[in-house]
């Protein structure tokens, strides 16, 4: 029975991922895993004899067992497996073995998945060895057994999420020397992540989340909302890191953008939805879920607007092929596809909405205006200068370009008030503080927004970001033309040599 379970297992895993068997594989025969798996047992045995010892003299040492433990684990779930899987992708990338795995029929979906996947066996075998420790600490007394399950449920989902940001990181840097850049930084912000986490686990430890030792805490309720809202934002941002990992490995034949604009489209929605959940609560809770809407609704269209505007309006040829196919596949790339001024029509339909779901929240005035002028000035900073090169150099609007172009943009508009105000009037006193002619700064308006307000000025800052919002809206029907004029027929068969006219193009 175990015999055949096991195969099951494995034939299931080669279907998703061939790369698992070969991963797990070799992550076992490394001295990495051997060196972190002697580690954690080495620690669980000796903070598991102190607890014991500390119980027998008569103290309640459950508390701090669980919370020296889970410091441990957390070290090794939030820094050292996530590090590991930054290296072993960023290895194939830098000495460029991933282009043979791209030879062969395995996808790069099934690439950065059999690696997460990896990974995660590899989380598992962590905690399957230092676990039954933590679950000792129920039997020292003073922390109850349901925070020791939701504590290492929640700790192995923030483990495999930091690997699936490490994993999309990796695909980031192409050279080694960018790569070494990127392998610093992340390692320096796990470690952050990993302190941090401890701490927070330390916190849940003496009661400050659950229900400890009999003491008062969150109601079942309570507990069952939020850890639904943390399991669907998890899954979706889990998705999402898979999704550009994807993205940054595919060819430029392929369509790699399609399911990544339907998953942080998934995103506004679950955020939007589990928002409205509190609409009908008593006050001031729809007020705060309104302010934490328009807060990671601001995040949400940060991270997406700035390469769903600037992408190349030509469509690739298997893109081509899905569009004309009637399947549910073909719809969804006629709408979410690449090129064709479909990412600027994506912007603007998470900006409607996230518009329209804060209208249903009793906020502020002030404060509704002050999230659409910083949504405005976002698509003013991005869509004018992708209009204007769009208009003015088409052929040098490429996706990098037009990013630097924003960049750049946003950084005169940072200092450039300033300059010419120094340079023109010439003032005996240097006066750094916000002022009218701070208004096309996006950042410097968005953070002073209340001088904003009491200055009459608000009506202007909304202007500006009416003027972003057409310019992005003008990008649509530019990137249509773009594409049509570029457009390739699939079935036409490429014009044969010494034919006049060009063969086909492959996009």
């Amino acid at each position: 029975m175990f015999d055949r379970l096991v195969s099951w297992l494995e034939d299931k895993s080669d279907w998703l991922s061939p790369l698992v068997v070969k991963e797990v594989r070799q992550v076992v025969r490394g001295r990495e895993f051997s060196l972190s798996f002697g580690a954690s047992l080495v620690a669980g045995l000796f903070v598991a004899f102190l607890g014991t010892t500390d119980a027998m003299a008569g103290g309640t040492a459950g508390r701090w067992t669980f919370a020296a433990l889970m410091f441990c684990l957390a070290f090794l779930g939030l820094a050292v497996v996530p590090l590991g899987a930054f290296g072993a992708l960023r290895r194939e990338q830098v000495e460029q073995t991933i282009d043979l795995i791209t030879l062969t029929a395995l996808s790069a979906r099934r690439v950065v998945v059999g690696k997460l996947m990896a990974q995660a066996v590899r989380l598992m075998t962590l905690f399957a060895a230092i676990a039954p420790f933590v679950a000792m600490s129920f039997v020292l007394g003073g922390i109850d057994f349901l925070s020791i399950v939701i504590s290492l449920v929640l700790l192995f989902m923030a483990s495999l999420w930091m690997c699936a940001v490490c994993i999309f990181l990796s695909t980031v840097a192409k050279t080694r020397a960018l790569s070494a850049v990127v392998f610093v930084a992340v390692g320096l912000v796990v470690l952050i992540v990993a302190g941090l986490t401890g701490s927070a686990f330390r916190a849940l430890s003496m009661g400050a989340f659950f229900i400890t030792g009999g003491g008062s805490g969150a109601t079942a309720s309570q507990l069952f909302w939020t850890l639904a809202i943390a399991t669907s934002a998890w899954a979706v941002m889990l998705v999402n890191l898979v999704l550009l990992a994807v993205n940054r490995l595919s060819l430029p034949t392929d369509d790699s953008v399609t399911y990544l604009r339907i998953g942080f489209l998934a995103q506004l929605l679950v955020l939007a939805g589990w928002s409205l959940v509190y609409l009908f609560d008593p006050v001031p809770a729809p007020r705060v879920a309104g302010g934490a809407l328009a807060v990671l609704g601001g995040l949400h269209l940060l991270a997406f607007t700035p390469f769903a505007a600037t992408e190349s309006p030509v469509i690739p040829r298997r893109a081509q092929l899905a569009m004309q196919a009637a399947s549910l596949r073909g719809r969804l790339v006629r709408l979410f596809g690449p090129g064709g001024g479909r990412g600027p029509a994506n912007v603007l339909l998470h900006l409607t909405i996230l518009a329209a779901t804060l209208a249903f929240f009793p906020i502020d005035a002030d404060d509704r205006r002050h999230a659409f002028a910083a949504y405005g000035y976002l698509c003013f900073i991005v869509a004018i200068p992708t209009v204007a090169f769009r208009w003015l150099m088409p052929e040098r609007a490429t996706p990098t370009r037009l990013r630097v172009a924003v960049l750049v943009v946003l950084a005169v508009l940072t200092a450039l008030p300033d300059l010419l105000h120094y340079l023109i009037w010439q003032p005996e006193v240097l006066d750094l503080g916000y002022n009218r002619r701070h208004l096309l700064s996006p950042l410097q308006t968005v953070f002073n927004w209340r001088i904003v307000e009491r200055s009459g000025w608000a009506q202007y800052a909304m202007a500006i970001g009416l003027t972003g919002i057409v310019a992005m809206l003008a990008l649509v029907p530019t990137g249509m033309r773009e594409a049509r004029d570029s457009y390739i027929e699939p079935r036409r068969p490429a014009s044969a040599a010494g034919d006049s006219g060009n063969a086909d193009l492959i996009y």
